[in-house]
């Protein structure tokens, strides 16, 4: 890899960043904004809901057509500008029909980027570093996964929702502006491919896959959506220690994926996925004891590290099972299905929350490991 091109998944994960920050920050942003455009407060979660539906159903169809018609550079502009403008158009609604509008355009940018992104990153590098570069590039989503919130809720403190909408704006005109001065021209080979599996292999084996990302996402966010009410009502984080509990959990989130990085290449990503199912399944098991709030928020990091151990094996098996010019469909899908995970994860922890209770949460978690976990061992026997 040339010096210019070990810049590029840096600034991927830069576009990363930006993508989970804007999917996710309307979770901080809620109660200001909702005051302003005089709505009710569960209109909010419209705002969630809406990203994650227009991202799942236009990623995979935009590597479909226009992946097959323009280069990783252009898809990469085009969305990082459709990102950028829609933001600024978030920052400036004055009324919540266009503030959804604009959330809709967000999601289609944010869906040219993300799997573009991971098919360029893996086409600059050997085989055997797919994983080192694919965390790399996931480690953008990670750090929004686990800090998007605070950042959006501390930016809201200080300028308000619509100046935290613009920042997150800003970030996206600076990556489009990296994008162009550092995005590689000569990579002229399509992102997306045909509907049918290629080399013959039975398209079970991919959809089982692509099941677990979506079973994995769920589980963590069982956990994560009420992430604050279960530090601070289940296991009694006062609110001072609250914001140092949440960076506890995104420090190890960050370090999960690193680790994951470092050791996909060596060891396999196969293994590297039953760890993180593993490790998972100790720390939920240990959330259903009482906990103080040191263990608590222990406990709860331990998961953060786990639940990001599994997204880099995740997507160098996907890719290793088509060959290159489907690289960008497939991981289109895997945005896809995290996208779901995360809409049907946050739905169900609401769902658990009022009508069983927070204590429940953990169980809930447990069980939608465990058929992750079946149908994990499905997909094993298939490639057997």
């Amino acid at each position: 890899m040339s010096e210019s091109s070990k810049r590029v998944p840096w600034i991927l994960a830069l576009g990363m960043f930006v993508i989970g920050t804007t999917s996710l920050s309307i979770l901080g942003l809620g109660p200001a904004l909702t005051r302003d455009l005089a709505v009710d407060p569960a209109d909010a979660g419209w705002l969630v809901t809406a990203f994650a539906a227009t991202f799942a159903v236009t990623a995979p169809l935009a590597q479909f057509t226009l992946g097959r018609r323009f280069p990783p550079r252009t898809l990469i502009l085009a969305g990082a500008g459709v990102l950028a403008a829609s933001l600024i158009w978030s920052a400036l609604a004055t009324s919540f029909n266009a503030l959804l509008f604009a959330r809709v355009a967000s999601a289609f940018g944010g869906a040219l980027i993300a799997p573009t992104s991971a098919a360029l990153a893996i086409s600059l590098v050997a085989v055997d570093r797919r994983g080192a570069v694919l965390a790399t590039v996931f480690a953008g989503f990670t750090l929004a996964t686990v800090g998007g919130v605070p950042i959006a809720t501390w930016l809201t403190l200080l300028l308000g929702w619509r100046g935290a909408i613009a920042g997150i704006g800003v970030a996206a005109l600076l990556f489009l502006a990296l994008a162009a001065l550092f995005m590689p021209r000569d990579r002229g080979t399509r992102s997306a491919a045909h509907t049918s599996a290629p080399g013959g292999l039975n398209i079970i084996a991919p959809a089982l896959l692509l099941f677990g990302t979506v079973g994995m996402l769920s589980t963590q966010f069982v956990i994560y959506a009420l992430m604050g009410e279960l530090l601070g009502q289940q296991f009694g984080v006062s609110e001072i220690s609250l914001p140092i509990a949440i960076l506890l959990f995104g420090v190890l989130g960050v370090a999960g994926n690193a680790v994951a990085g470092a050791l996909s290449d060596r060891v396999g990503p196969g293994p590297l996925v039953w760890v993180s199912f593993a490790g998972l399944a100790a720390f939920l098991s240990l959330m259903l004891l009482e906990l103080g709030p040191y263990l608590g928020a222990t406990v709860l990091a331990g998961c953060a590290f786990m639940g990001t151990l599994f997204a880099t094996p995740q997507q160098s098996r996907l890719v290793g099972l088509v060959s290159s010019e489907h690289h960008g469909f497939v991981l289109a899908l895997n945005s896809s299905a995290s996208y779901l995970g995360i809409a049907f994860g946050s739905g169900m922890a609401s769902a658990i929350a009022i009508n069983i209770g927070l204590w429940a949460l953990p169980l809930g978690a447990l069980g939608l490991l465990a058929v992750t976990a079946t149908v994990t061992v499905a997909f094993g026997a298939i490639k057997r």
